[in-house]
């Protein structure tokens, strides 16, 4: 078998299989049965669907310590082009929220308006949502249907017979034998007309509003052990439900099979669909330039409409399109909403309220989730128009702020930094540094007027590093002592609720994602560079910032320390300079590694021990000792401990216990919960062997050229080693390394200048 004809019988075999399994196609009998077996799920509105589809997903706790939330899985589904929403996850409670006010009134009657600046991701969190409604749409639990109207092609149909009003291209005996009591499953050959329902009403309202509503109330009751009369229905599906040429339809069938309903509904083909935003399937988006959302146009030529049975032929069909059209039962997102003048969406007052559309010829009824996005600047100027005031009642604002921590804006990057890599090799923490520089261009100065009194020259020292490291739950030393920084830890979610729900929010200014992703494209065909090394982003950042006009965070006047670029450019240096040479300095392996941490760990049994006021067991003569003090306080005066031992102590334990919070069934991670700690002691024993470490570096720069003709084997090799090191724990290759030591030898003799 030639290998085309194995790939075509395999797709053919796996497509019918998941036909029959998904049961695409059903006759309204077997349709019904389906609602019969699952009530609820069949009577869903949209805005239920999606609350479903976050519930189908399901969620999960995020944060640490004081500030924990719940993220939802669909975000982790990311977009159709497979990139998850990295944090937001106020935003996607948000969301969840009003989904759920949706849900138990029974009506989406609000405009969900997601707002913020340029690149915080709310068009990709809508994307998000469409994205986990089609994968949703695909399981059993998610299944959606529709219908259409089939009409069998039967030119053998004889004279009227007798009790029917009319022919209408079939006579009843031959169609009952031939085609049994449905149209639904006719092959195509044999179908002369089928017209589908464009705003794929369910099925449901094919049966008359006051039996549909017996009939549920009857078989939900009976599932859920109630009287009918006191279970509540949704609103939406006691209505009547279909378009105006569907109701035609009926009318005219009726007509012609003297009102006997089943007939009619032999005709009727219900279709599981699937949600699709690249086809238009439940899905839709309305971009700024396009003017017309919704709108009908009369069908004369069309081959379906020319095939009807004759008793339809009095009926004007007309065709309904437009995004509005194609999003119903599902999601339609409003791009750049403010963008349009305030006439073109002015109908959405209504529209949204009363889920209806004014049509030509009728007005269609809706069941959609409107979505909109718009940045600050257009919402801004929107707020002073007379016509918010009436269109406020009808939005529901939804803040989405940039990210605030430099360890979730480096994930944005890391599908960038992928394909990146492939061209130019990128060293370790320059996209971390890059991101940390655009967080503290986001940042605002906190308002120490906003706390109590004995708070207040605590707040007013807090810088932007410290406060991105705050929200990142890391060390604040050395600026901050240890009770002082347990004090910002207990105040973290006061300090993150200072600037919400105000206009200036945290997170509106400061560098924009996109402008970052540029920056990173840029640095990485810097051609004075052979590979990425955070050099590079330095210089791309200097040139950004010597232009004020071009970017509107740059115009930001400062406030203390905050606002403040150029200077945020000298942070992240420090940054990068004290992090290289930790690294540089543990490769030369000096001292064992785990030496260090073996310190720690004993200081921490020792403090704990001291604190609970019990004995410490010696591992070495087996008995039960006082702590050591001599042992604690020569820690303490290394890691430079000022102000009550016993309070700095008792800090210890308020970590160790966070940390089993978050971690119940793990052992204490020292190097996790004590990682400045174990720095600081690496670093001490390291300065103590300063001569060694410079007589290295010089090697590692020197060693193979003709100056390094005077270094001796040992130091050549302690270099070579270092080198090793670094490529094996860290990831730099050998150019990154002298790159880097290049610039912290600089660095180091500027700060001593």
């Amino acid at each position: 078998m030639a290998e085309s004809e194995k790939l075509l019988r395999q797709i053919s075999e796996t497509s019918q299989g998941e036909f029959y399994q998904k049961q695409a196609i059903l006759s309204f009998a077997s349709f019904l049965d389906k609602v019969a077996q699952n009530p609820r799920k069949m009577i869903r509105n949209a805005g239920e669907y999606i609350r479903d589809a976050f519930d189908y997903f399901g969620s999960y706790e995020v944060g640490c310590n004081k500030v924990m939330s719940r993220r939802w899985k669909v975000f982790d589904l990311g977009t159709e082009r497979n990139v998850p929403i990295i944090g937001a996850e106020d935003v996607q409670i948000e969301i969840y929220r009003v989904l759920n006010t949706f849900v138990k009134q029974g009506y989406s009657n609000k405009l969900i308006v997601l707002h913020g600046p340029n690149g915080s991701a709310k068009t990709s969190m809508i994307e998000s949502i469409a994205h986990a409604m089609q994968k949703y749409s695909e399981t059993e639990e998610g299944a959606v249907y529709k219908f259409s109207w089939v009409f069998p092609m039967d030119k053998s149909a004889g004279p009227q017979v007798m009790g029917e009003s009319g022919p209408i291209g079939f006579g009843r005996a031959h169609s009952e034998t031939a085609y049994g009591e449905s149209y639904a499953h006719l092959e195509e050959s044999k179908i002369s007309s089928k017209l589908h329902s464009e705003l794929k009403e369910n099925p449901l309202f094919l049966i008359p509003a006051g039996r549909r509503e017996a009939w549920l109330r009857d078989i939900i009751s009976a599932q859920e052990g109630c009287e009918p009369s006191e279970l509540k229905l949704p609103p939406h599906i006691l209505l009547a439900g279909l378009s105006k040429r569907n109701q035609q339809i009926i009318e005219q069938l009726l007509s012609a099979y003297d009102g006997d309903f089943t007939k009619v509904l032999r005709h009727v083909q219900v279709e599981r669909f699937f949600y699709s935003k690249q086809y238009r399937v439940g899905i839709s988006t309305v971009e700024p330039q396009m003017s017309i959302d919704a709108t009908e146009k009369q069908l004369t030529m069309d081959r379906n409409i020319a095939n009807l049975p004759s008793v339809l032929h009095n009926i004007s069909f007309h065709e309904t399109m437009g995004p509005i059209v194609e999003a119903n039962r599902g999601v339609l997102e409003f791009s750049d909403l403010l963008k349009r003048p305030i006439e073109a969406f002015k109908y959405l007052l209504t529209t949204v309220e009363k889920s209806t559309i004014n049509l030509v010829t009728s007005t269609a009824n809706l069941d959609t989730v409107f979505f909109a996005t718009t940045n600050e600047k257009h919402l801004d100027a929107f707020k002073t128009m007379p016509d918010f005031a009436s269109f406020r009642s009808r939005f529901e604002l939804i803040t989405a702020p940039y990210l605030l921590k430099p360890s979730q804006e480096e994930k944005i990057y890391e599908s960038d930094v992928e394909t990146l890599n492939t061209t130019k090799r990128i060293s370790p923490h320059s996209v971390y540094l890059l991101s940390l520089w655009a967080i503290l261009t986001r940042l605002k100065q906190p308002d120490p007027e906003q706390y109590e009194s004995k708070y207040r020259s605590l707040i007013s020292r807090l810088d932007p590093h410290s406060k991105a490291k705050l929200y990142e739950n890391k060390s604040l030393s050395p600026i901050f002592k240890a009770q002082e920084e347990s004090i910002l830890h207990e105040l973290v979610t006061e300090i993150i609720n200072e600037n919400r729900g105000v206009v200036v929010f945290e997170g509106r200014f400061g560098a924009s994602p996109r402008e970052i992703k540029g920056l990173l494209y840029k640095a990485i065909q810097n051609p004075r560079h052979q590979t990425m090394t955070p050099m590079c982003i330095f210089d791309e950042l200097e040139a950004l910032v010597k232009d004020r006009s071009v970017y509107e965070f740059l115009q930001l006047e400062p406030r203390g320390k905050y606002h403040q670029p150029i200077e945020f450019i000298r942070i992240i240096e420090d940054v990068f300079a004290k992090i290289f040479e930790h690294e540089i300095t543990l490769s030369m392996t000096l001292v064992e590694e785990g030496q260090y941490e073996s310190l720690l760990t004993r200081y921490i049994e020792n403090v704990v021990a001291s604190v609970k006021k019990e004995k410490i067991y010696d591992r070495i003569t087996g008995t039960h000792q006082e702590p050591n003090q001599n042992l604690m306080r020569d820690i303490e005066d290394l890691l430079k401990i000022t102000g009550s031992l016993d309070r700095h102590r008792e800090s210890l334990l308020g970590k160790i216990a966070a940390y089993k919070i978050d971690n119940p069934k793990n052992e204490i991670d020292i190097p996790v919960v004590f990682g400045e700690y174990l720095k600081a002691i690496q670093d001490h024993y390291h300065n103590k062997r300063q001569e060694i470490v410079e007589s290295t570096f010089e090697a590692m720069l020197l060693a193979g050229t003709a100056d390094g003709k005077h270094l001796n084997e040992d130091v050549i090799e302690r270099a070579r080693v270092t080198y090793d090191n670094l490529e094996k724990k860290y990831g730099y290759d050998n150019q990154s390394a002298e790159a880097c030591l290049r610039y912290l030898m600089a660095y180091k003799k500027k700060v001593k200048s």
